[in-house]
């Protein structure tokens, strides 16, 4: 049986901080004295980060919520006030076979959010991997692809409307080139070329199912200096001066102890959005372990990096989201190994999350 450490007793840490304590009269002396020592000791970053004006949040997983793991459900909504559905309002999920649509995961994160007074960052509308097999593989023409887009965007959209927990739409998701040239700045993929304006269009349908909502473009290695970072720049910028309805940009952060963007170039990159008019939200961030060094050098490392691109996000009022792709080791898209968000496998803070914590202080 797996040791579970601080993390075992993290519900009880937590709801003696702001309930009171409950426990039973007869708990022994020594886990009383634990306990109270713990719950000072771990601090609650939405609380924090609320008196920042800033969201902090993570990646939610339909089957994590719906697990049963008591210690996931509680950590996640203690701790965070904005959550991002890590596959559940994808097109898989949502639109598993042609016009019919499935929305059992994205309402069940909603459910979740609206319990723990949470917001929800939709993700996402239009991306070009990851797409069920029919439509991969359907050989539509450009004529039915600007239909299946715009009968996807507007269901998924308005199915939504109306919830309040609903922040904001990841419009589009990963549409620029990791080596873009001249010309060539788009990724090729079931939507591009056959549907050239698809990026366009997208954001104009969700507009048009819900004028009140934010729409976000969201991309990975934009978040410093360098080629794609500025056709991201380039992308949304275009989109403003031509009037398409966009308000904002996701900076995704998926990055590693042994590197990371300069904190002054994210900062700088912030500012130049900024300057659009753009909302800025760090979306999908995780720091694996990949570097030299000793396991506690690593983790300091991860820690430090953490801490600059928090740094970064509030150096800026309008990067107003911070989001980690998760938030414990047990469960993450790049293994547990990688180690890479603020708690371990058994829930124990880590470094980072102090580091986090200490930021918003």
């Amino acid at each position: 049986q797996e040791s579970r450490g601080l993390g075992d007793v993290y519900k009880r840490q937590v709801s003696t901080q702001s309930t009171g304590n409950r426990e039973p009269i007869g708990m022994k002396l020594l886990l009383v004295l634990l306990l109270c020592v713990l719950c000072s000791a771990i601090p609650i970053l939405r609380d924090l980060a609320s008196k920042k004006g800033l969201y902090i949040g993570s990646a939610a997983n339909y089957y994590d919520v719906t697990s049963g793991d008591s210690n996931y459900t509680t950590i996640l909504g203690q701790q965070f006030s904005i959550i991002t559905p890590e596959n559940a309002m994808k097109w898989s999920a949502t639109e598993p076979q042609r016009n019919q649509f499935s929305f059992s995961q994205g309402d069940a994160i909603v459910n979740y959010a609206n319990a723990h007074g949470q917001k929800v960052r939709g993700h996402n509308l239009c991306w070009g991997v990851y797409n069920p097999s029919w439509l991969e593989n359907g050989h539509f023409s450009p004529q039915e692809l600007s239909s299946i887009l715009e009968n996807h965007v507007k269901t998924v959209v308005t199915h939504y409307k109306g919830q309040t927990a609903i922040y904001s739409w990841d419009v589009v998701n990963e549409a620029v080139s990791d080596n873009p040239q001249p010309g060539n700045v788009l990724k090729h993929n079931v939507w591009y070329p056959a549907l050239p304006n698809y990026i366009d269009l997208a954001f104009q349908w969700a507009k048009e199912a819900n004028p009140n909502i934010k729409l976000f473009y969201n991309d990975y290695s934009a978040e410093g200096s360098g080629a794609k970072s500025d056709a991201v720049y380039q992308l949304v910028k275009s989109m403003k001066q031509r009037g398409i309805p966009i308000d904002g940009v996701g900076l995704q952060m998926h990055v590693a102890d042994s590197y990371c963007p300069s904190q002054q170039d994210v900062e700088a990159n912030i500012a130049r959005l900024a300057q659009l008019g753009l909302e800025v939200h760090i979306t999908e961030m995780d720091v694996k372990l990949d570097g030299s060094g000793s396991e506690q050098q690593k983790l300091q490392r991860q820690a430090s990096v953490y801490q600059s691109m928090l740094q970064a996000c509030l150096s800026n009022s309008a990067c107003k989201s911070f989001e980690s792709w998760g938030f414990t080791d047990k469960y993450t898209w790049l293994g547990s190994n990688m180690q890479p968000l603020e708690f371990d496998v058994n829930y124990n803070p880590k470094p980072c999350f102090y580091s986090l914590a200490q930021t918003l202080q």
